[in-house]
């Protein structure tokens, strides 16, 4: 029962933010015209590799260590994550944002940088926080409601006020700011009523050296994920407001369905990790069936909707962005619930370095032979040899080949439930 509670509490969390975000395409395409929106777009996937670079692996391996840690180690671990995601935030945006304004063209750069903006700041968010103390409700409170106000401030001058598309992003940037605030001052007065004591942080770059690993396996998975737009963008331009408008459909909905590997992240190291990373496998098979059916089947009338009448993809997009959704989920669940729980996270930056290696020669051949289509073909196959080359990875630890323990529970204990504080497990 807490594990259905806990993935509605998410649930709740992310259809609030997939809806805003799905509401808020059509005005902005309304607002600004297809070829702003493309540029959007552009910058948008530019940031989402800038929020991975900002978030630095707590994403992947905090949870971890806060449900393991007492009020003394979580304050630790979070004030060392939140200098260190300060310390990258200014330059990454900053970079982010040039990247996304060359890449949106002339005449568009305002929209690429500001869509590069609005993606990067994510990387701040405390989710991972909140999913190492099992506090979706908290979450949901103090962090998803201002995003979701501030995404529906924008919707709201572009609707009633003529704004474009640029103050409605905007909003949406300062509604995930305010979010990120409120998160942070939650987070540290519920450690000070805990009890947490301040104590001595380690340097920046300490921290930041011990989180390699993670996030490593972060930033390649997100560059592959954005590669494709960019190569879309220099090889057939034409195709990029098609391609855009898809692959942000695509995002908004893997969004949604995001509570599945945030409750299996958890589940999964918490006991026997062998017989629970096959059964969590085995079922995520007959629930990404499901899923792409349903993109299948409601598909056409979610983009019919959101394309506002401009953007009307066919129903060949529509098989393959299904597809793309279901993969992505099922490689979601590989990577960060099963290859994590047994520390093969340089297993997953190899498989993300050679799918994005694939990717380019598919995408690019793809997008050049039958736009937007072709492009949408090469991410599918590039995405498919990216788990089964994960899955060859970690099949000698579900099959009990390799008789070890991962560092991880190793470091913390193999008793569930008693609290490490994060110094000790730094000793260990």
């Amino acid at each position: 029962m807490r594990s259905a509670s806990t993935a509605i509490g998410y649930g709740l969390s992310m259809i609030m933010l997939a809806l805003a975000s799905l509401m808020v395409i059509p005005a902005l395409i309304r607002a600004s015209g297809d070829t702003a929106y493309g540029a959007l777009s552009a910058g948008q996937v530019i940031g989402s590799v800038g929020a991975v670079v900002i978030g630095y692996g707590w994403g992947m391996s905090g949870p971890a260590i806060i449900a393991r840690a007492d009020a003394d180690g979580r304050r630790a671990e979070y004030v060392e994550a939140l200098r260190a995601r300060l310390f990258l935030c200014v330059p990454v945006c900053l970079v982010c944002c040039v990247i996304g304004a060359v890449l949106a063209g002339s005449g568009l750069r305002g929209f690429g940088a500001i869509g590069a903006l609005a993606q990067a700041v994510i990387g701040m968010s405390g989710q991972w926080y909140f999913v190492g103390i099992v506090a979706p409700y908290w979450f949901l409170l103090v962090e998803t409601v201002p995003r979701v106000a501030g995404t529906m401030a924008g919707w709201l001058l572009m609707r009633s006020a003529g704004a474009d598309a640029l103050v409605g992003t905007g909003c949406q940037c300062l509604g995930i700011v305010a979010g990120v605030l409120c998160s942070s001052i939650y987070i540290l007065a519920r450690l000070r009523r805990e009890g947490a004591v301040p104590r001595r942080t380690r340097s920046i770059a300490v921290v930041l050296r011990e989180q390699f690993d993670g996030v490593a396996a972060s930033i390649t998975n997100a560059a592959v994920l954005s590669l494709p737009m960019v190569l879309v963008s220099f090889l057939n331009p034409v195709a990029r407001p098609m391609y855009a408008f898809v692959d942000r459909v695509q995002r908004q909905i893997t969004v949604a369905i995001t509570p599945l590997s945030t409750v299996m992240q958890g589940w999964v190291p918490r006991g026997d990790q062998r017989d629970r990373g096959r059964r969590a496998l085995l079922l995520m098979v007959p629930l990404c069936a499901v899923i792409a059916v349903a993109v299948v089947a409601l598909g056409p009338l979610l983009t019919d909707y959101l394309g506002g009448g401009i953007i009307r993809p066919g129903m060949g997009v529509t098989v393959l962005m299904a597809l793309f959704v279901a993969l992505g989920t099922y490689e979601t669940v590989l990577s960060r619930a099963v290859l994590t729980a047994f520390d093969r996270l340089r297993r997953i930056t190899r498989a993300n370095l050679a799918s994005g290696l694939l990717a380019v020669v598919l995408v690019g051949v793809g997008v050049r032979l039958w736009n937007a289509e072709g492009a949408l073909i090469g991410v599918v196959g590039s995405m498919l040899a990216r788990i089964v080359d994960e899955y060859v990875g970690v099949r000698p630890d579900l099959s009990g080949r390799v008789d070890r323990l991962p560092r991880r529970a190793a470091v913390e204990g193999a008793v569930e439930d008693e609290p490490v504080s994060v110094p000790a497990r730094r000793a260990a």
